[in-house]
């Protein structure tokens, strides 16, 4: 836990220096340069406070919380700043009580160096009172300004030693107005005088008396220090201050006072200020009658307090017996959860109605957009950890006796390091490998008469996917068997809607024009011609946007799936040799016309086939090898990265990326040898309980879930019977996979990929034609769930992913995973009118006035709201089982509301409006904010825990609910 610590900022942007790279929202690192005296070692925030008077020191201290009894040394501010009330110049993560060491430049009289000033802290203002003393050596009045010559006379106040203070003391803050910046601590005409300070003497002598310079006092409050009572004159003075001061105080705390720290020198200070009560002899109303009035509406004030404070305290009390679920957890680990969600929390929000603001506002305010980035959150955080775990496993270890896939894995990512190798080869890889296809009609010649040879290098070798994509995978019809796929595709932008929708993406438009003609006259080709042919291909590209299915039609599976033999495939789209094609891209099987196959979309295909018979062979074959470039130009050299670039920054909306090669090429890895690499990860982090932890986790998850169908009054009970049936056969599959911690296995995955350390071009195309090996290996074996990389994740997630079973695409598979009816219809009925009801809900919400796309995102919105609903209900069923937990200190939230907090907080996210655009049309998922906004407003628990009103946003009176 750390607070900021400089309370007097620079009025422009400070000279930062050192510590991390230009790109990333982190704190900025310590030892920075400020334009005011910051010492080594103060850690200063990115949004730095407003300027305040005062030099800062980060001293440690203690932060104590009575009712928590939280003690843990911070960092904190120790300079005595111009504070006014309101505002204070630093947010504290928590609402505890802060004994700050004030070191501030001592003048004669004010409120000096070496004292103890107490600030009582919380998130929206900083209060002040303490007792202070004016000594520190080197830095006294002359002994001439005080009348007793030095000394304060026998009995006076002020005369206790430095460093200590009387029982029942009143603590004095420094005044409003501080010293300005002078040549020495008691300023004369010119020596800096304290704006205001005007009652007595000349100068910066308000409270110095005579002598020292400045002229004769003026009649006032200043003169009384010359006269007879001069204890009593600075205690006038120092209340007369401190009721200036009264109005900006908002509450009085109580908190143990360490004491100031002693002079240099032990002596006693000429010029300590002391307030307390009178402990001579003499009858009450005698003391009382001494005493001024502001003096006794003081004491009025103090007594009052102090029986109120009795009152709370003895109440707090009994509450507390009476509901030990008020017991505080103040573990390491709990403070540190508290203080991370106090920081990301917006306490200025209603919850009821923005709860998403209220959860995030604050984790928002504090990551701005990294370079490079067009979205950051939660996940990106914890990705970017992960990265710096990996980078050091590939970059530290020696693998001596670890499998020949992990070995693998390094040297791939060592290539790929390798910059000055690739910037030496430039672009030689792509051009030879487009020789060695048949040459491209942009840089060169071509062999006009090889349609089909190109279709099946391109696709079948190199894994492009021009037209369409052909993969093998489970029927989903029959989930016991593998079977030949085929489904839309060709298209580089993001969605159809790029395309089509010119008036809107004329920009997008032109950056991937201008990015196609780039990457041509890299590659050879003459400026004007390159772009007349990539014009052409852009067209080409736009007429099948044209015919893709749009998203959101693509969600009924049992509409689009449509199984067939190659023979009738071949009569459905006659412009591609289907069984010559199929039989190069799964070699070695042999294949037959009455090999079955599954067409998702037939009337693209068909399609496809009349565009391809109308299309120029020219344009044709400058399409198919664009795929190709598009698909490798990223393993090429700088001019190629910064070209894309260029593009993602028009399409996404991302400032220019500093990001370390390193990174890059970490996801490069993972990408290609994603097992290999998890392999090294789990075994150096993961912790193996955590994976029997998250199986308990999903096993009271999925009771949950079964409990809510027995709450269903709209589903029948063969249905309701079959639901349960299909709940308790769903697969888990939580962690990883147990096959990547075993070396053969492992390299037996991995077998046949061959990885050279010197061509990271040559290992990105020896993959792609290793992974359509592997798929063709797959076809005659039945499908192998232990390898697939859909692992589940915690709490929420689990329930979400639960009921991806039981969405909209999801209920149409049965308890097998096989495509089949199985509903009844009374049932199915109303299914649909409940999910109709979300998909107008979230249809209305919008981001930077686009609609979100409600029937898009109906599958994703259905999980979402089972999922916490089977979670929150898996929770109260462990809280049954295993009592109340302690509560995190500081939060003053209920264990049930910082459930839903939690559930808010892992979608905290930022992002460019352009990327929101690319999530509204591509993303299944609805927006982040709506995640939670949509989600809880529809959760009957959420609106009961927080009490929101009927008619409020989070509590609209409608609730849509499907499971």
């Amino acid at each position: 836990m750390s607070l900021s610590a400089c309370l007097r900022p620079p009025e422009r942007a400070p000279a930062y220096r050192g510590g991390s790279a230009c790109c990333g929202p982190a704190p900025l690192p310590p030892r920075c340069r400020c334009r005011y005296p910051v010492p080594c070692g103060v850690s200063v925030p990115p949004r730095l406070p407003k300027p305040g008077a005062g030099t800062c020191v980060g001293v440690p201290v203690r932060v104590v919380q009575a009712r928590a009894l939280l003690a843990v040394p911070v960092p904190v501010p120790a300079c005595l700043p111009r504070w006014r009330g309101g505002k204070a110049p630093v947010r504290l993560p928590v609402r505890v009580p802060v004994q700050v060491p004030v070191r501030c430049g001592c003048r004669c009289g004010a409120p000096p160096a070496g004292t103890a000033v107490t600030l009582a802290a919380g998130p929206d203002r900083v209060e002040r009172s303490g007792a202070v003393r004016c000594d520190r050596a080197g830095h006294r009045c002359p002994r001439s300004s005080h009348p007793s010559g030095g000394r304060p006379p026998p009995g006076a106040r002020g005369s206790r030693p430095a460093g200590t203070s009387p029982r029942g003391s009143i603590p004095l803050a420094r005044p409003p107005s501080l010293p300005g910046p002078g040549p020495g601590p008691c300023p004369g005409p010119g020596g800096g005088a304290a704006p205001g300070a005007g009652h007595g003497g000349g100068g910066g002598r308000r409270r110095c008396g005579g002598g020292g310079g400045g002229g004769p006092a003026r009649p006032g409050r200043g003169a009384e220090l010359g006269g007879r009572r001069p204890g009593m004159a600075r205690m006038n003075v120092a209340l007369q201050e401190l009721g200036h001061a009264m109005p900006d105080y908002k509450r009085a705390t109580l908190q143990d006072d360490e004491g100031p720290e002693p002079a240099g020198d032990g002596s006693v200070s000429p010029d300590s200020v002391e307030v307390g009560f009178r402990k001579g002899p003499g009858p009450l109303l005698s003391r009382l009658a001494s005493r001024s009035q502001l003096e006794l509406v003081l004491c009025a004030v103090a007594v009052s307090l102090a029986l109120l404070l009795g009152v709370a305290v003895v109440t707090l009390a009994i509450q507390y017996r009476r509901d030990p679920s008020h017991s505080m957890c103040l573990t390491d680990a709990c403070v540190r959860v508290a203080s991370k969600i106090l920081e990301a929390l917006d306490a200025e929000t209603d919850p009821c109605q923005d709860f998403y603001q209220y959860s995030c506002g604050g984790w928002i305010k504090r990551n701005p957009l990294p370079n490079g980035r067009s979205k950051w959150s939660t996940f990106n955080s914890i990705w970017d950890q992960n990265q710096a775990i990996m980078k050091h496993l590939l970059e530290n270890t020696t693998f001596n006796s670890s499998s020949e896939a992990e070995r693998k894995t390094q040297r791939y990512y060592l290539s790929c390091l390798k910059e000055q190798r690739i910037e030496e080869l430039g672009s030689q890889p792509l051009m030879e490998l487009i020789d060695k296809i048949g040459g491209w009609n942009v840089t060169g010649s071509w062999n006009q008469s090889s349609f089909m040879e190109v279709l099946k290098m391109v696709s079948g070798t190199y894994r492009a996917t021009p037209f369409f994509t052909v993969y093998v995978g489970a029927d989903s019809k029959s989930s016991n068997s593998n079977i030949i796929q085929v489904d839309q595709s060709g298209l580089f932008l993001p969605s159809r809607d790029y395309y089509l929708n010119k008036t809107a993406n004329e920009r997008v438009l032109a950056a991937y024009l201008d990015y196609m003609v780039e990457l041509g006259t890299l590659l050879g080709g003459a400026p004007e011609p390159t772009r007349l042919q990539m014009q052409q291909v852009l067209d080409f590209e736009t007429q099948l946007a044209n015919i893709t299915v749009p998203q959101a039609e693509q969600r009924d599976d049992e509409k689009i799936y449509h199984k067939m033999s190659i023979a009738e495939l071949q009569a459905l789209a006659p412009a591609i040799d289907w069984l010559d094609y199929l039989s190069y891209a799964l070699a070695p099987l042999e294949l037959a016309d009455t090999e079955p196959v599954v067409v998702y979309g037939d009337t693209y295909l068909q399609q496809v086939s009349d565009l391809i018979n109308g299309t120029d062979r020219s344009v044709l074959n400058n399409y198919l090898i664009w795929n190709l470039v598009q698909k490798t130009a990223s393993s090429l050299d700088q001019r190629f990265e910064t070209a894309q670039e260029r593009l993602l920054e028009t399409l996404y909306g991302t400032r220019k990326s500093c990001t370390p090669r390193w990174q890059t090429c970490i996801s490069n890895t993972d990408d290609t040898l994603g097992f290999a690499l998890g392999s090294l990860f789990v075994k150096a982090t993961f912790d193996r309980d955590s994976k029997a932890i998250a199986e308990e986790m999903i096993s009271e998850i999925r009771a949950a879930f079964e409990v809510s169908l027995d709450q269903l009054d709209w589903m029948d009970e063969k249905t309701r019977q079959a639901a349960k049936e299909k709940a308790d056969a769903i697969y888990d599959m939580i962690g990883f996979p147990d096959f990547i911690l075993d070396n053969k296995e492992l390299d037996d995955v991995y077998d046949g990929y061959e990885v050279s350390e010197d061509s990271f071009f040559q290992n990105m195309l020896n993959f792609y034609n290793f992974s359509a090996k592997v798929m063709a290996d797959q076809l005659r074996k039945p499908p192998n769930r232990d390898q697939a990389l859909n692992f589940g994740g915690i709490g929420v997630v689990m329930g979400h992913e639960l009921t991806h079973a039981f969405d909209d695409q999801g209920r149409e598979y049965d308890k097998e995973g096989n495509l089949r009816p199985w509903w009844q219809n009374s049932s199915l009925e109303a299914f649909k009118n409940r999910t109709a009801c979300m998909t107008e809900q979230y249809g209305r919400y919008t981001v930077h006035r686009e609609k979100v796309n409600g029937r898009q995102t109906l599958g994703e919105n259905i999980a979402d709201n089972g999922g916490l609903k089977a979670a929150y209900n898996a929770y109260k069923s462990w809280l049954q089982k295993n009592g109340e937990e302690k509560r995190l200190p500081a939060l003053g939230l209920t264990n049930h509301q910082l459930f839903f907090v939690g559930f808010a907080q892992v979608w905290c996210s930022v992002r460019t409006p352009e990327s929101s655009h690319e999530g509204l049309v591509t993303d299944p998922h609805s927006p982040d904010k709506y995640r939670v906004i949509g989600t809880l407003s529809n959760s009957r628990d959420f609106v009961e825990h927080f009490g929101c009103p009927l008619g409020s946003p989070m509590n609209p009176g409608k609730h849509c609910e499907v499971w």
